[in-house]
């Protein structure tokens, strides 16, 4: 999967897709979003930080970049590219990423635990990487087993076909509710 291209012109056309991303996001019910996942080749997410993080913000960046991050921990990981699919995923602990507005205007955002997680995972779709190429061997084949199940009923994915594949070595990722960082 190539890189998505850089956005250079900020117009009008980026305000809809802007505008696009959010509904979709919302729609699926999604933490974030690429604008890849939706046929756009530019480099651009929405992301909902509210519902992860009590001074989170819900906001479009564009051309976004990681600055620094420090640690790792492994948690549990889903995509809206592969509906009901859960895997354990290592990512650093916190990340500052670089990034413009809509407007262009330059932000530069800082995050830790899950918020840090959602940031880069929609980087890497950016950056044409999916969550499933950082699975451990093993877990990826278990993943494209389950998925080529999934396939062979012919049906749309639902709530009863999701699965967790692989083991969060220090416990199961936590509800919602429980994941919200203190600020």
């Amino acid at each position: 999967m190539p890189a998505a291209d850089a956005v250079t012109d900020f117009g009008d056309h980026l305000r809809q897709l802007a505008e696009d991303l959010l509904t979709t996001q919302d729609d699926a019910d999604a933490v974030g979003l690429a604008a890849v996942q939706i046929g756009v080749n530019l480099s651009v997410f929405s992301i909902d930080g509210s519902q992860v993080q009590r001074r989170g913000k819900r906001e479009v960046l564009v051309n976004p970049v990681l600055a620094d991050s420090d640690g790792e921990i492994v948690e549990e990981e889903g995509c809206l590219s592969f509906p009901g699919i859960f895997a354990p995923i290592a990512r650093p602990k916190w990340v500052a990423i670089k990034a413009r507005g809509i407007d262009g205007e330059i932000i530069e955002r800082e995050a830790k635990g899950y918020l840090a997680r959602a940031y880069l995972h929609e980087i890497d779709h950016l950056n044409g990487r999916l969550f499933t190429d950082l699975m451990d061997p093993d877990t990826k084949a278990d993943v494209i087993r389950k998925v080529r199940s999934v396939v062979a009923r012919r049906r749309p994915v639902d709530r009863d076909d999701r699965v967790r594949c692989g083991e969060v070595p220090y416990r199961r990722a936590q509800s919602a509710a429980q994941r919200i960082d203190d600020p």
